[in-house]
């Protein structure tokens, strides 16, 4: 597959996470190859692919981002997210939620499996695939811009 088509399975994942479970229209602005991992990010949701696809799918935000994405989550009010708990939960399922849909386009291409989700309070976090190519693509919400990045080695 070419990293274009790589970047749109991402873009509509993301995009459809964030207007069915969190009501909100994202901006995306163009996707850039990324050989090395992210780490512009204080919050990383990371999920694992295995199968005819190695890799990862992770989300990329700011700490106030991520406490208001798991308020829209939940449905309850930005102040009464309190723990690093319910983030880590919530930041988690997003991340589950948008590689699951990556998942169901890359798997018309080889079999593929998801891992369950990992997320990271620290400002350097990062997976590395060998031989692997990555795409991220900025997306912007009112908290902000942040990020979603695909790395996949193998087909």
């Amino acid at each position: 597959m070419r990293i274009e088509e790589f970047a749109r399975i991402l873009q509509s994942a993301t995009a459809d996470v964030f207007g069915t479970m969190l009501s909100t229209d994202l901006e995306v602005s163009p996707p850039f190859e990324n050989p090395e991992p992210f780490f512009e990010a204080e919050v990383t949701g990371f999920i694992g692919l295995s199968g005819s696809f190695r890799g990862y799918v992770a989300l990329h935000a700011s700490l106030e981002q991520s406490r208001d994405f798991t308020a829209r989550l939940l449905g309850v009010e930005l102040d009464t997210i309190g723990s690093d708990d319910e983030l880590r939960d919530a930041v988690g399922e997003i991340a589950n939620m948008i590689a699951g849909n990556v998942k169901r386009e890359l798997v018309r291409h080889g079999g593929i499996d998801i891992s369950l989700p990992s997320v990271s309070l620290r400002a350097r976090s990062a997976m590395s695939v060998p031989d692997a190519r990555g795409i991220v693509v900025p997306l912007t919400d009112y908290t902000g811009c942040f990020h979603v990045e695909l790395v996949v080695g193998g087909r």
